[in-house]
């Protein structure tokens, strides 16, 4: 299976950590999770949220469309030879607690960049980013951007890196997810309920997660300048990139400066970058359709 983990060990693994997903993902889970939050709704009076809410997902099974079943499989047929692996997380303005991975490959290193102190025998790799130049030009989550889509300017000397969100445990090795994207120099789940980025804005407006102004600004300039609707959607939890690509790099410099340009969400702009560069989607690798269902990693918040 891989140059860097035993297949039986894999396999194990993952069925695991699988049984463990299916367990949270119970509809009864969901349901008492669904329950318990009308209740305090109700608790404190919040009767103008649970309308809301309740609106929002009747409007949601009608006009919400889904990217459909995406098989862990490679996409690209031929497997990828021995590379320099490099798995890499950002936390700043300790925004977040660190999490540790549970399994460490002996053959991949973790760094984690931030600018607060990681424990004492962490497996992650401290980079302390208040030593960058950029660092005191920046807010703490435009520096959190740029280190998550400029890999290759932090990290040069590898050859593919695995970006993982803050939140994001590991639990299995990363390594194979490298080697299943044979050719491919892109590597991102599709969203696990939408496609369509227009979708995804009443979802976040929605849940008032956003700068509704700015947000409305920004996909009104898409949709003036023909980018289509259901054009894709991605998490961008975790993002694999083959370095040395050419179009790989162009492709995450715009992206970083839209983002300059549109500090909202960077799930609104990398659909549209892809787009707008022209980007091969023939290279780009789905590592699935739900990141929260991916047995190699569990996310401490789950996030629609």
């Amino acid at each position: 299976m891989s140059d860097y983990v035993d297949k039986k060990t894999d396999e194990a693994i993952l069925v695991l950590n699988k049984r463990y997903q299916d367990l949270l993902d119970k509809t009864s889970h969901t349901r008492f999770h669904n329950i318990g939050r009308y209740i305090n709704y109700i608790k404190h009076f919040q009767f103008g949220r649970a309308l809301s809410d309740l609106r929002y997902r009747s409007y949601a099974l009608k006009h919400f469309t889904s990217s459909g079943n995406v098989s862990y499989e490679t996409q690209c047929g031929e497997k990828a030879r021995y590379r320099k692996i490099a798995v890499y997380s950002c936390i700043t303005g300790g925004y977040e607690k660190i999490v540790e991975p549970i399994y460490v490959e002996e053959d991949v290193d973790y760094f984690m960049f931030t600018d607060t102190v990681i424990p004492a025998g962490s497996a992650w790799k401290f980079v302390d980013i208040k030593e960058f130049p950029e660092y005191n030009e920046l807010t703490p989550a435009q520096m959190n951007r740029r280190i998550k889509m400029l890999p290759f300017n932090y990290l040069p000397e590898y050859d593919y890196s695995i970006y993982v969100d803050g939140n994001i445990e590991i639990v299995a090795p990363l390594s194979p997810m490298v080697l299943e994207m044979g050719t491919c120099v892109l590597g991102v789940h599709y969203h696990n309920y939408r496609d369509c980025i227009f979708d995804e804005l009443i979802a976040i407006e929605h849940f008032k997660r956003i700068d509704k102004e700015m947000a409305y600004r920004q996909l009104s300039a898409y949709d003036a300048e023909g980018f289509p609707r259901h054009y894709g959607l991605y998490e961008n939890g975790m993002i694999i990139r083959k370095h040395d690509d050419l179009h790989v790099q162009e492709l995450m410099n715009k992206w970083w400066e839209e983002y300059l340009k549109y500090p909202t969400r960077d799930q609104f702009s990398l659909p549209y970058m892809i787009w707008k560069t022209n980007f091969d989607r023939a290279t780009i690798h789905i590592l699935g359709n739900n990141l929260n269902r991916n047995p190699r990693i569990n996310r401490s918040k789950m996030h629609t």
